[in-house]
């Protein structure tokens, strides 16, 4: 099969795919992306456009509560369901209609499917062979890690994923891990005054304890145990 020819092949349409593809057109070569799921990657989809939304309506909630003036004409609770339809508008109900055509708009061309490098500069995706005169950029960024945890796979577990495009709150959710990701699913809690927080971390024992303290700040019951039981084992 002959391949097609490009001068820079892309893996992978997020923001770093985009922009590497962006500027490669820019200096006058033809590019063609690589993408197996949607055009604009985990942050247009699930991750910060969709986090900082849920977000936003709970800040400003809290920001009024907090405002002597303001506090005064808070009389509800937020509208979750609002709330959720805003964070669909944000992802366009996850459909990447107007990003395909920004790209198509930059003069970038775009692969729907798994690609595969099999051969120097050389990506086949499905039936097509796609060969670059320069180079393949690799820029698929990473997923969720699934610890070693009996019982994991039977648990219907999230991953950011399920938690920024949830549909019913829960009534409660235990975190691991307690980096950026982790600490914004606090994110739920101003949707439900009940929801109970847990964070638990293997690693970096004070930044645990200083997140932890700032979501017990935020009204999230966060668990800084773990992590001080680290910091005396290393004799901090």
């Amino acid at each position: 099969m002959d391949a097609e020819e490009y001068d820079l092949i892309v893996i992978g349409a997020g923001p770093v795919g985009e922009n590497v593809a962006d500027r490669a057109v820019h200096g006058g070569l033809r590019t063609v992306i690589v993408e197996s799921e949607l055009v604009g990657g985990e942050c247009s989809y699930w991750a910060c456009m969709p986090s900082k939304t849920l977000l936003r309506a709970g800040a400003a909630l809290r920001g009024a509560r907090d405002a002597p003036g303001a506090a005064e004409a808070v009389t509800g609770d937020l509208d979750v369901a609002a709330v959720l339809r805003r964070r669909d508008e944000v992802v366009h109900e996850w459909n990447d209609a107007g990003q395909v055509e920004w790209l198509g708009q930059a003069g970038i061309d775009l692969v729907r499917g798994h690609g595969v490098i099999t051969g120097e500069r050389e990506v086949t995706v499905g039936g097509r062979v796609l060969r670059a005169r320069h180079a393949v950029a690799v820029c698929t960024g990473s997923a969720s890690l699934l610890p070693d945890v009996p019982g994991i796979a039977e648990a219907e577990l999230w991953t950011s994923r399920e938690a920024t495009g949830v549909r019913d709150v829960p009534a409660s959710l235990v975190v691991i891990g307690g980096g950026v990701a982790a600490a914004g699913d606090r994110l739920l809690k101003p949707m439900k005054e009940a929801i109970r927080t847990s964070v638990f971390e293997d690693q970096w024992a004070s930044m645990a304890i200083a997140v932890a303290s700032r979501l017990e700040h935020a009204g999230i019951i966060g668990s800084a145990l773990y992590a001080k039981d680290r910091l005396r084992e290393s004799g901090v």
